[in-house]
């Protein structure tokens, strides 16, 4: 497996509240200038995620950090990511309980959870997957969001910013029921795990084509996809990660390795 990661603040935020991990590397509050290529081999349960931590409450990006710190740690051992997930926002809650200036600390999170011999993929809030397959990119994971309004043809027109569901950000405990499902290893196949700072920016068929563009060069992908949402504005943080399935699942220790390209 082939991640290529890209964060951001965007052009208008002062901060960046958005957080990722892969495998055991995990950044959070940090910019990317330039995309990162990590190198990922899988024989123990390892995790690829985005978290979004929410804007305009106390201490989002500490519940984003926190939220990949827990999934890098926490991965390799436990039985499953909805059960996990459910620990995080336990923790959460616990934490904003305890520590009066992270009360409502709260995120979103959507990634891949990768075994040998299957993915499995998984979300709560609005920070949304997409596969890429033939030259199609098909949204995988469920927005926890309402439709903002419809157009004069029946169809959705839009999206809010309110978010139904998320790890914390809730003034008393909420218990959290993430969306999950399967996936499959297809060589040659790519997956897209963001924030909403893109594609709340960036159409889908916008992204789709960045991508069938630059089928071959990762980077310049995920570059590509950050420039678009910040010619589109860059209202929000925004972050990418772009999973290319180069290779059948191989029988080894998981590992990274990471550099600015």
């Amino acid at each position: 497996m082939t991640v290529t990661a890209m964060t951001h603040r965007g052009a208008v935020r002062d901060g960046n509240e958005d957080a990722f991990v892969i495998g055991t590397l995990t950044a959070a509050g940090v910019d990317t200038i330039d995309p990162v290529a990590v190198r990922l081999t899988v024989e123990e349960p390892t995790v690829v995620a985005v978290a979004d931590g929410l804007g305009g409450h106390n201490a989002g990006e500490i519940a984003a950090a926190l939220t990949v710190r827990r999934l890098a740690e926490r991965a390799p051992r436990s039985t499953g990511v909805g059960e996990l997930l459910r620990e995080i926002n336990a923790e959460l809650y616990a934490l904003a309980e305890a520590n009066p200036a992270c009360a409502g600390a709260g995120t979103t999170a959507v990634g891949l959870w990768l075994t040998p011999h299957r993915v499995f993929w998984f979300n709560v809030g609005d920070s949304r997957l997409y596969r890429e397959e033939d030259g199609y990119l098909g949204q995988v994971s469920v927005d926890d969001s309402p439709v903002a309004d419809w157009d004069g043809s029946g169809r959705v027109a839009g999206r809010t910013n309110l978010v139904l569901q998320t790890l914390g950000g809730a003034a008393c405990f909420e218990p959290v029921h993430p969306h999950t499902g399967t996936e499959r290893y297809v060589p040659d196949s790519r997956w897209l795990i963001c924030s909403d700072g893109l594609s709340d920016l960036v159409d889908v068929a916008d992204m789709e084509l960045i991508l069938a563009e630059n089928h071959e060069d990762d980077v310049r992908a995920v570059k590509a996809l950050w420039v678009a949402a910040m010619n589109a504005g860059g209202q929000d943080n925004i972050t990418a990660l772009l999973v290319r399935c180069s290779l059948k699942p191989l029988h080894l220790k998981s590992s990274w390795s990471a550099g600015v390209v």
